[in-house]
């Protein structure tokens, strides 16, 4: 069977139009043949459709694209963590062995982190390093800190232990030489994947 000529699109601009077109009449009718997913106890779990949102049983939506921005995460929010700016108001040590400055308890959701660590020293001619530990392993090797503000990303790191298992984090530091203090603060960690 050959279509009829009116039927065939008559340039390169209608093939991308007539492929486009089929494309969002399949999207839609996929979404409408299921726009739910249910649980065994007939809760909505997902919904699809112009943007798909993933519920609790409660019914609350947990985890949904951006359906306004076309891009990126509705929910959940997720956190920001924010720092002190001025470096004399980041904790500091002058312990000539390493310190604990910075300290977390969190559960394992995802393999790998990474920290980003702002450092100094309050003195000139006073220098020292940093270094994070997971369950008391070092990551990498330490970090110098001089008198001179500056921030360093330590990871990605894996993370030890089970899915949901407990782990501690720790920001660590001492001085090298000098008389002042070596300064630290955390300005951000994530949670990364694979």
């Amino acid at each position: 069977m050959t279509a009829r000529r009116d039927q065939l699109p008559g340039g390169l601009a209608d093939i991308g139009r007539t492929i486009d077109r089929l494309r969002r009449s399949t999207g839609e009718r996929a979404a409408q043949l299921l726009p739910y997913l249910r649980r065994t106890d007939t809760s909505v779990a997902l919904s699809l459709g112009t943007a798909w949102q993933l519920y609790d049983k409660a019914g609350h939506p947990v985890v949904a694209e951006d359906a306004i921005a076309g891009q990126g995460l509705a929910l959940p929010y997720l956190s920001m963590l924010w720092a002190p700016a001025r470096y004399t108001d980041w904790l500091a040590t002058t312990s000539g062995t390493f310190e604990d400055i910075h300290r977390a308890t969190i559960y394992k959701l995802q393999p790998y982190a990474s920290v980003s660590i702002g450092h100094t020293t309050d003195v000139s001619g006073t220098t020292g390093e940093l270094q994070v530990t997971v369950a008391g392993r070092v990551i990498g090797s330490p970090t110098a800190v001089a008198f001179s503000q500056a921030a360093v990303t330590i990871g990605p790191f894996a993370l030890t232990g089970d899915f949901k298992q407990q782990i501690e984090l720790r920001v660590q530091a001492r001085r090298t030489a000098g008389t002042g203090n070596v300064r630290v603060a955390v300005l951000a960690s994530t949670g990364l994947q694979s």
